[in-house]
């Protein structure tokens, strides 16, 4: 396992390898595609410049008709013609079979291209003339040798640049596709060493994109949990503070003699106790509500019966305040993929605020709605409502509008910090609209099944 650690290869040098033997295998069908359509248009050259060789042998060939009386002089003035021209022939007669003069060797005759052209004398067809061509030697033409030279040398040279064109951009595609594994590989070096307040922009492909914004993804909620876990703490601390200290304090006064043991003061400091465990209680429930959205038990749900489940729940806790608790049913029923026991929870915690801020023969409504593809929950009161210093920040832990309120009437202000962890748990959003005196309506929106 070390020895293939030790020669494993660098991501870029190993797409490099990759693309560099791709491009020359492309490079490779392409020249021989551009050699192949080459020698087709060299071959039709030599073709055409075969057949025009060929009328020029004619010509001269005619200028020794006048000599047909004499059958040796004629055959002489033929191999003359061909051996000035270097081109085997046979002459035929007007019948186009009778050979009357073969000047071709037996081993051309099989391999080599032919032109034939009636020799017409005083509008008769005295013969035929075929003429054989070794178009490999260029038909001993200047122009035709040349023209091979220029093709051999241009491929060479676009051999070459397409060569060193592949290599170029395999090592520039190499460089860039490989960049992105490059950071998040750097990313992740950082995030060991201890340096987290790192983000790299997504780069490379889709798949090396994705990746570092998952790596960012994950660094930002590790962060915002360690944040979380710090505040968690001082929270912790400053809340059992108080309690604790006051458990302390009457207990050494008691040791001393200085505090009476009696029933009042031992109920009081079982008061602080009890207190202490109500914190501990919540922030299970707040702890639970942080990690929900790894533990949703999502099912569809008719969204009317199970908010006329939880309103029901809360009329006897109205009627004893003697408030008004309306339910604005819907008219069409509303589904939703949600779990829910957490959302009726997120209800239930901002119902019952709801009702205890709202003085006697105040109102309560509760209702639902559709909007653009989400679906909106909404409880309105007309309660004492919330400053505008106090709004942006009901949601956090421990905070409490009303300083004047005290822990045991108040609660731990940890109610509405569970609502919007649930409500984020659902890939949702909520938010509260107050003011002063006014009352307050809070909405929670909800995504509609895909």
């Amino acid at each position: 396992m070390v020895r293939w650690n030790a020669y494993r290869l660098r991501t870029r040098t190993f797409l490099f390898l990759v693309l560099i033997c791709l491009s020359f295998a492309a490079l490779t069908g392409l020249y021989l595609a551009l050699m192949h359509d080459w020698k087709q248009q060299l071959a039709t050259y030599k073709r055409q410049a075969a057949a025009e060789y060929t009328y020029h042998l004619l010509y001269a060939i005619r200028q020794q008709t006048a000599l047909r009386s004499n059958d040796a002089e004629w055959r002489s003035a033929l191999q003359e013609a061909a051996h000035a021209f270097t081109v085997p022939i046979r002459y035929y007669g007007p019948d186009g079979e009778t050979i009357q003069m073969d000047l071709v060797p037996q081993h051309t005759a099989l391999h080599a291209y032919t032109v034939q052209v009636p020799v017409v004398i005083d509008g008769r067809i005295d013969g035929y003339l075929t003429a054989y061509y070794d178009m490999d030697q260029g038909l001993h033409s200047p122009a035709i040798k040349q023209l091979e030279r220029q093709l051999q040398s241009r491929s060479r040279y676009i051999l070459l640049a397409c060569g060193l064109a592949a290599l170029l951009l395999s090592v520039y595609a190499a460089y860039r596709w490989s960049r992105g594994i490059r950071r998040a590989g750097q990313m992740s070096e950082a995030v060991v060493t201890g340096n987290r307040n790192i983000v790299v922009p997504p780069c490379g492909t889709r798949e090396i994109a994705g990746l570092i914004r998952t790596i960012n993804s994950l660094l930002d909620d590790f962060e915002r949990h360690e944040a979380w876990r710090k505040q968690l703490m001082q929270d912790l601390t400053h809340e059992l503070r108080t309690p604790l200290t006051a458990v302390l304090s009457r207990l050494d006064a008691i040791i001393d003699g200085i505090y009476p043991l009696t029933t009042e003061n031992m109920l009081s400091i079982l008061a602080d106790i009890e207190r202490l465990y109500r914190l501990i209680e919540d922030m299970e429930k707040l702890s639970e509500a942080e990690g929900a959205r790894f533990e949703l038990n999502l099912n569809r749900i008719n969204m009317s019966q199970m908010v006329k489940g939880v309103y029901e729940g809360f009329l006897f806790l109205s009627k004893e305040k003697d408030i008004r608790f309306v339910f604005d049913k819907p008219l069409t029923p509303f589904y939703l993929d949600i779990d829910p026991d957490r959302v009726a929870q997120i209800l239930s915690n901002v119902i019952y605020n709801a009702i205890k801020y709202t003085p006697r023969g105040g109102t309560v409504v509760l209702g639902m709605e559709r909007e653009n593809g989400h679906m909106l929950l909404y409880c309105r009161d007309d309660g004492v409502g919330i400053s505008e210093e106090d709004l942006p920040r009901i949601f956090d832990r421990f905070y409490r509008a009303d300083k004047s309120r005290s822990r045991d009437s108040g609660g731990l202000g940890v109610g509405l910090s569970i609502a919007k962890a649930l409500v984020e748990a659902h890939r949702g959003t909520i938010w509260a609209e107050s003011a002063p005196g006014k009352g307050s309506t809070f909405w929670i929106r909800l995504p509609e099944p895909r």
